[in-house]
């Protein structure tokens, strides 16, 4: 008897990156058709009508495999963690940085990323949650991180993009720190922090805005932590020197930056403040909880 074929939902942005993937849409989907998948292909119109569509049909599917940038990949997860969808799922990178692909070492060549998917080898990675949201990869505020995600492509790629932060780093005075900062109290393993701060984040991730130095050393993504780390706002040129020499040698073990790894935290504010979650705005709050899901989603990987 001929074997019964599969049924995938594939849901991608024609916007990210430079709408590459509309180029690729043909060899993509004849791929996947002859490993043996009819395929349901759904195109994103809007902010959320991909999560939407995922939490809806999601189960419908033997898998579910998305294409876009980091912004579609939040999309995929919130829409599987709000249908409660439990397929296999795969991810074809189609964005400017990819940090989750990076991560897992998924091609951001899109017929090799399909070659992933059809080979079928999957990992069971965890989840984070934002109070009643989920992010991929990371929960982010701050200077740091306006940087990462606003900062021009074409200027990126010109300097490399940890020359480039180091650099607005250089520019920037004391007095422009104090004016971005935010005075914040961080409950994490039964211990507190409190003091002003001008970046912080929560990670599921091995990279940051395409900086592997923003990690602390030991993070995986399915040990059921989260990663953390914190940047205290300068009050002097020779503690802004020291942060800036710690980013840039990974030797993060100084007073200015805190790290640590726990399966929660909680962030209180001064005031609400804007939060990014997998680079795309995540609205703006002044209490925060974060959480993790165990290896919540099987996801295709080399």
């Amino acid at each position: 008897m001929p074997r019964s074929r599969k049924k995938m939902l594939f849901v991608y942005n024609p916007r990210s990156g430079r709408g590459e993937i509309a180029n690729a849409l043909s060899d993509i989907l004849v791929r996947f058709t002859s490993a043996g998948y009819d395929i349901t292909v759904h195109p994103t119109l809007s902010s959320k009508d991909g999560q939407g569509f995922i939490a809806k049909h999601g189960n419908e599917f033997d898998i579910v495999v998305s294409s876009g940038g980091d912004g579609m990949l939040h999309e995929h997860f919130a829409g599987m963690m709000a249908g409660n969808v439990t397929v296999p799922c795969g991810y074809i990178p189609a964005g400017t940085v990819n940090d989750f692909a990076s991560s897992l070492m998924i091609s951001k060549a899109p017929v090799e990323a399909v070659e992933t998917i059809v080979n079928g080898k999957f990992k069971a990675i965890d989840v984070g949650t934002f109070n009643d949201s989920v992010f991929s990869y990371v929960a982010a505020f701050g200077l740091f991180t306006k940087v990462s995600y606003s900062t021009d492509q074409n200027m990126k790629n010109a300097l490399g993009f940890l020359a480039y932060l180091i650099e607005i780093l250089k520019s920037m005075d004391l007095k422009h720190f104090h004016e971005a900062s935010v005075h914040a109290k961080i409950s994490i393993n039964d211990k507190e922090y409190e003091d002003d701060f001008i970046f912080g984040f929560a990670g599921n991730t091995l990279s940051v805005g395409g900086l592997t130095t923003l990690i602390p050393t030991g993070a995986e993504m399915d040990d059921g932590l989260l990663d953390f780390m914190f940047v205290k706002t300068p009050k002097t040129i020779f503690e802004l020197d020291k942060i800036r020499q710690a980013l840039m040698t990974k030797k993060l073990d100084i007073p200015e930056i805190i790290c640590d790894q726990a399966g929660s935290a909680v962030i209180e504010t001064a005031r609400a403040i804007e939060w990014t979650l997998d680079g795309e705005y995540g609205g703006k709050c002044d209490h925060v909880g974060l959480g993790i899901k165990n290896k919540a989603v099987k996801i295709a990987v080399p």
